[in-house]
Formats: structure tokens, C-alpha cells, sequence
């Protein structure tokens, strides 16, 4: 069969060759040839290796189900699948030679089911269907139906590009869709991203070239979204323990290939469409199927989302096709589709975050790094400190390179958004939302006020009718626009505290001699001088010059002009608080490259640096005060909110590096079970003086990882029993946790 399959990047993503594919389909079903092929048999080898019993070469039936979504199937009578292996055997357990004739068997069964199923769906007899009686065919046979992936899979199988597709065509048609295992081109370029961030760190800890079995859950977490963990746990557990309970062969060297990635990530898609079938049904209540725009909000509550009416208007033009405002369950699953793509907003929201991201990736790279970040947030308002800085950018640096994409970026400012509705909306609560979700405009200037945490700009007050009442989204728009006025109005501060800019203003003083308000040319000597600003070489003094033209650039952002009348001016205050930002976070920036370096050395996947971040910090800074075993786990969230509320009240001018005594490091090794002998205690003080230090001489985060490789490489006091303990325990009570929330 040729077909037009030019432009694609297969190879790329190590799938296999889509022409072969198609060629083999015609010669078997539709030709003479065998359908067990070399190809085909070496495929059916892996998937039976893939859910053989680790003991024996042999696969349970009851995992046939499984074995077969792994194929590509979709397995909507478990009955008729058992019925297909008595044929085979009458045993429980299938050698390899029994797998192979089962799957032909139920191949053969398969193609006569969608020959039975296209000519009931070929409503006028014409011996081909349409695009709208494709999408319903689709459905009754359980695949989750994308449009794009249609028209994508169109354009290679639909020859003279008439929109109808005859049996044969139909059969080509659903081997182009399951090729990407219904994934869309752009989708399946966005996975391998993420599959080769994964793959990244096996290699760099030489645990294989492949996804690692145990990764598998955290990858289609990252691909998916928080709301797809319980559906990701569950198929990871699945992969690794058959189904009496027993664990599989799940050793580095059997670890999935993108291919196989693809495969578990359609299982998390098939998950979802069952949970949005489920709750679609549940909504339309009088049984037409289909829900109207005010079903459709209760839907998208009901499955965890706070969705604003701009968002649903603007997605409901984008998928309602029929114009009628109301969804049948394919175009429900459309609208969930774009709904996450965006993130869950409207247009303008993507476009002004996009052009921030793009504000702020100064090296064009499509990354910002840890820094970038900060500086970024700052724009927004959001003023954070360099340690949770590495915190929030953990929970969605979903291919885990250090560095955030847009995409990225915007499920940050998703998880920040829906912690910020949640706030707006007990603030509405409490004001008097609650029984009718309507306050009366007269408690509207409090609860602002409640929003904010004091003062509210008097443009924004002025905006709030006299009487009458308003609605939570209404309130929502006052209260955003409340936040940005104070948010401009304060760039000038560049994310330092009232106390901060306080202390700035003392020590413009002491370099403004002559209270002119300015540094002239003559004082910013000594002030560079102390700043550690050299002036020895040409290229010193430009690198100098061009950070005090950047500073007035970002003062004059903030609206406050250099007087161009005063030639001999410098640098004015506010010019000032942007220069020490920026000297800030340049010496981050050095600090940071010289903790890579060190950190290179040390075996840790980023996984695991960022939770122990997440341990150094919470006893560095607090003693270990509230930290239990779950916050170790993976997804440690920090709310962006918190975080910068906690930094304007706690942390200073001169931010200093945490670190961890001798004996906090002993309390947390007592905390973690490791029982420390005295021998133990001589060992740990002497390789504490080896391991890098704060100017405390406290233990630096780059010393804490310093010190726990040595402890896991010379299992320390048996720590190495105690930590695998504690991970099985952990594993198991996530896991434990989502089938009962299932």
C-alpha cells in the first residue's frame, strides 16, 4: 500500500518504519502473507518478556489483558478475550509459542469485529463512511478520538482525499492512528522531550539507556499533569508487579524504549476519557447526550477544575463545531483536550505570560534557568528566595534539565493560579458568598482588602459599584486587577521589602556626600569599590558601565526617569535598588556554577537532589520542625504565594546561605532511624572537614550531598537498609493512597 507518509520523524523517536507497517497490514489481511512475521514475532517477544512472571518464562492469563492494550487493542470484553486463550490452552499460564498463536487468534477475532463494525456504521450502504461516522466508530470501539491525530492519519491513508474511507482503508487508518498510539505529532514530540529528560539521567547514573521501569509513574505525571497522578501510579504499579501481586523482572536493562512509553502513556488517556465519560454521564441529565455550557461548568468542577467563564466561552467557539452550545461526549473530550493545553486560560492570560517568558529567555535558548526564574517572578510581583526558587521550579521541570521551557513556566503559573482562586474564593466566603455565590458590592472594599493583606489602590475601589451585588468571578476580576496596580506600582522595589528598600536609602546616603539626591561620578567610586565592581582593565569598566545602563533600563520600567539635565548624575536611588538586584543575582549566578561543578561529581539524579533540597532545607532552616515522611516523597509543593509572603518577613539584604551544624545533621539521621555508633560518630566528624562548608563553617546544601554519597556508597551505619526500607514504605502508601481515591 503507498501512502503519504513523507515529513515524518520516526526514526527519531526510535519507532518503527510506518511504510513497513502498512505493507505488512495489506499482505496480511488483505494479501496472502503471514502475520507472524520476523518483525511481528520479535515485537510479540518483547511484550511477552515485558509481562512474563519474573521466575519463569511464562505470562499469567490474567495479565493477557494488559499484554493486549500493550499491543494496541483495546480490550472492551474480557470475556471474549478469555474465550480466544481456552482455544489456546486451558492452563493459567502461556509459554511464548501459546502467546504467539493467542495473539493471532485474537488478531483474526479483531479484524472481524471492525469489519462488523464499519458496515453498521456505513449507515447508507455506500461500503465507506465519512469523517463524522469515523469519529462514532472510533468511539464504539474505544479509542479516544482526536481530531487532529484524524486528520493527521487522513492525510496518509486517504488517497484521493475525498473524506471517505472504504474497509481497507479504515483497516490503514487504524494503523496510522495507533502507530503514535493516537498521539498527535506535536504531542508525541512534547513526550519525547520529556521521555529523553528521563533517559538523560539514567545514563548519567549508567542505570541504561532506556526510561527507567520505576520512573515510568513520575514521566506520565510529567506528560499529563498532577490531575493524571492516581491513573500514572496505578499504571506504574501494573508495570512492575503482575497481577497475583508478584513483582516482575523490572531491572535496568529491561527498561521501555519511547515506544513503549507511548504505549502506557495512551493507558493514562484511555484513564482519563473513562473518568471525563463518567462525569459527562452523571451531568446530562436529561440523557440527550449531550450538556449545555452550565452542565459543562459543574463537569469541569466536578473533575477538579475552577474554570473562569472567558475560558469556557473561548474553548467552547474553538470545539463546538455545531454552533449549538451544547457537546456531545466527542466534542466534551475535544474541549478537555484544548482547556489543558491551555492550561486553563484565556487568550490574553497566554499571550501576556508568553510575553514575559519571552522577556526574560535573554539568550533565546526557549529555557530559563533558576535565576531567569527569579527574575521573572519578580515582574510578576512574586519576590522568592534563591533556595525555593529551586523548590518551585522542581515541581514542573518535567524533563528534569535544571531549566523550565514555556510549558513549564505556565503549569507554574497554573498550580500558583489555582492556589490564588482558592484564597480569592474563601475571602468571598467569608465576606458573604457562600449561600447564592454573590457578596453585596458594600463587601467588596473589605474583602479586597482581605485579599491583599492591606491597602487597596483607589482606582481599583472606584471600579466597585455602589450597591447591588457581585459574583465570584467578577470579584475575581477586581482582586486581580488590585494586585497588578500594587504590583506595577512596587516594580521600582525590585523585590526587596520596605525594610530592605529602608536600609538601601541609608546607604545612598552614605555614598550621596553631597545630598544632591544622586551619586555623581566622583562618589560611585567608592560605592563600586565595595561592591566588589573592579575598574582595572577597559573590560572591567564596560562590563560596569553596561550593568548601570541596565539598572536605569529597568528603573525607567518601573517609571522612574534618569534626568538627563544633571550630566554629572551616576546613578540615582531607585537606579540603585536595580543595581543591587542585579549584583545579587549575578553573584547567584557564580555561586551556582561553582555548586555545579562540585555537583557533577556526585552520582544523584535530579530527582533526588531536589528531595534532598527539600530535607537540607527544612532542618537547615527550621530545625526539622513539621517535616514528615511524606515531604520527602515526589511533588513536594511550595505554594508561590507563601513563599514570597515568608521572604518579605524573614529574609534580608544579605541573605545568608543556609546550612546545617554537626549535631542538626546527627538529629536528622536520628529522625531518618540510622543508628549512629560511637565509631560512627568519629567516622562522620572526620569527613565532615572534607566536604564543602558555608562561611559558618556549617554544612553547604553541595556538603550535605557531599556527605550523604559517602554515607550511601559505604552504607553508613547500615543507612542504605534504612533507606530502602523507608522508599518500599513510601511507594507503597502513594500507591495505597490512590486506589482507594481511584
Amino acid at each position: 500500500m503507498r501512502s503519504t507518509v513523507a515529513g515524518r520523524n520516526d526514526e527519531s523517536y526510535g519507532l518503527p518504519n510506518l511504510q513497513d507497517r502498512l505493507d505488512q497490514i495489506q499482505n496480511t489481511y488483505f494479501g496472502k502473507g503471514d502475520l507472524m512475521d520476523e518483525a511481528t514475532v520479535q515485537r510479540m517477544r518483547t511484550v511477552f518478556n515485558r509481562f512474563r512472571n519474573a521466575s519463569g518464562n511464562e505470562i499469567m492469563q490474567d495479565d493477557l489483558p494488559s499484554a493486549v492494550e500493550f499491543l494496541g487493542y483495546v480490550v472492551t470484553s474480557e470475556e471474549a478475550l478469555e474465550q480466544v486463550a481456552k482455544q489456546v490452552t486451558s492452563f493459567k499460564e502461556m509459554d511464548f509459542n501459546e502467546f504467539l498463536e493467542f495473539v493471532e487468534k485474537y488478531s483474526r477475532q479483531q479484524f472481524g469485529r471492525y469489519e462488523t463494525l464499519f458496515h453498521e456504521f456505513d449507515e447508507d450502504g455506500s461500503g465507506e463512511i465519512n469523517v463524522s461516522e469515523l469519529r462514532k466508530l472510533l468511539l464504539s470501539i474505544g479509542f479516544v478520538v482526536v481530531r487532529q491525530m484524524i486528520e493527521e492519519a487522513l492525510d496518509v491513508v486517504d488517497s484521493d482525499g475525498n473524506g471517505q474511507l472504504n474497509f481497507e482503508e479504515f483497516i490503514y487508518f487504524l494503523t496510522v492512528y495507533q502507530h503514535t498510539e493516537g498521539f498527535t505529532k506535536d504531542e508525541v514530540k512534547r513526550m519525547h522531550d520529556v521521555y529523553k529528560g528521563f533517559v538523560a539521567e539514567s545514563v548519567k547514573l549508567k542505570m541504561g539507556s532506556f526510561l527507567r521501569c520505576e520512573d515510568l509513574a513520575d514521566a506520565l505525571v510529567a506528560v499529563f499533569g498532577l490531575h493524571a497522578e492516581p491513573h500514572a501510579v496505578r499504571i506504574g504499579h501494573k508495570l512492575c508487579n503482575n497481577s497475583n501481586g508478584g513483582k516482575r523482572n523490572t531491572s535496568a536493562s529491561d527498561g521501555l524504549a519511547f515506544h513503549e512509553f507511548l504505549i502506557f502513556a495512551r493507558s493514562v488517556r484511555l484513564a482519563e476519557q473513562a473518568l471525563y465519560k463518567k462525569e459527562f454521564h452523571r451531568f446530562d441529565q436529561d440523557g440527550s447526550g449531550n450538556i449545555n455550557a452550565s452542565e459543562l461548568r459543574n463537569v469541569l468542577q466536578a473533575l477538579g477544575y475552577r474554570p473562569m467563564r472567558v475560558v469556557i466561552q473561548e474553548v467552547l467557539q474553538e470545539v463546538d463545531f455545531e454552533q449549538d452550545a451544547e457537546l456531545d461526549f466527542e466534542e466534551f473530550f475535544h474541549f478537555m483536550l484544548v482547556f489543558k493545553q491551555r492550561d486553563g486560560f484565556s487568550s490574553k492570560e497566554l499571550k501576556d505570560f508568553k510575553d514575559v517568558f519571552r522577556k526574560f529567555d535573554r539568550d533565546q535558548s526557549d529555557n530559563i534557568n533558576v535565576h531567569e526564574l527569579g527574575d521573572m517572578l519578580r515582574y510578576l510581583g512574586f519576590s522568592v528566595g534563591t533556595d525555593n526558587l529551586y523548590m518551585l521550579l522542581a515541581q514542573v521541570d518535567v524533563n528534569r534539565n535544571g531549566t523550565l521551557d514555556c510549558n513549564e513556566f505556565l503549569r507554574l503559573m497554573r498550580l500558583h493560579r489555582e492556589s490564588e482562586l482558592k484564597r480569592m474564593y474563601d475571602v468571598f466566603e467569608h465576606r458573604g458568598g457562600f449561600q447564592d455565590d454573590e457578596i453585596s458590592c458594600k463587601q467588596v472594599p473589605a474583602a479586597l482588602q482581605d485579599y491583599m493583606g492591606g491597602e487597596v489602590k483607589a482606582e481599583v475601589l472606584q471600579k466597585v459599584p455602589p450597591s447591588g451585588d457581585m459574583d465570584f468571578e467578577e470579584f475575581v476580576s477586581l482582586a486581580d486587577q488590585a494586585r497588578w496596580a500594587k504590583v506595577i506600582s512596587e516594580r521600582r522595589m525590585a523585590g526587596f521589602s520596605q525594610a530592605e528598600i529602608s536600609s538601601l536609602e541609608e546607604m545612598f546616603s552614605h555614598y550621596d556626600k553631597d545630598g544632591s539626591g544622586d551619586i555623581d561620578s566622583f562618589e560611585v567610586q567608592e560605592l563600586l569599590n565595595d561592591f566588589g565592581l573592579k575598574l582595572r582593565t577597559r573590560a572591567e569598566r564596560q562590563e560596569v558601565l553596561d550593568q548601570l545602563e541596565e539598572a536605569r533600563q529597568l528603573a525607567a520600567e518601573a517609571g522612574v526617569q534618569h534626568d538627563a539635565r544633571r550630566p554629572k548624575s551616576m546613578i540615582t536611588f531607585w537606579e540603585l535598588v536595580q543595581l543591587v538586584r542585579l549584583v545579587k543575582t549575578h553573584r547567584a549566578k557564580l555561586k551556582e556554577e561553582e555548586s555545579q561543578q562540585l555537583l557533577q561529581a556526585i552520582s544523584f539524579s535530579k530527582q533526588e537532589i531536589d528531595d534532598f533540597r527539600a530535607v537540607f532545607l527544612s532542618w537547615a532552616k527550621h530545625g526539622g520542625m513539621g517535616l514528615s515522611s511524606e515531604d520527602t516523597a515526589l511533588g513536594t509543593k511550595v505554594s508561590l504565594h507563601e513563599t514570597a509572603a515568608k521572604k518579605r518577613e524573614t529574609e534580608d539584604l544579605d541573605e545568608e546561605e543556609p546550612g546545617l551544624s554537626a549535631s542538626m545533621l546527627q538529629k536528622l539521621l536520628r529522625w531518618l532511624n540510622v543508628p549512629v555508633t560511637m565509631q560512627g560518630k568519629e567516622a562522620l566528624e572526620g569527613r565532615l572537614s572534607l566536604v564543602q562548608q558555608t562561611e559558618k563553617n556549617e554544612l553547604s546544601f553541595v556538603g550535605f550531598l557531599q556527605v550523604m554519597r559517602w554515607m550511601l556508597d559505604t552504607n553508613f551505619c547500615g543507612i542504605n537498609g534504612v533507606a530502602q526500607k523507608a522508599a518500599s514504605a513510601a511507594q507503597q502508601q502513594l500507591f495505597a493512597k490512590e486506589l482507594q481515591g481511584a
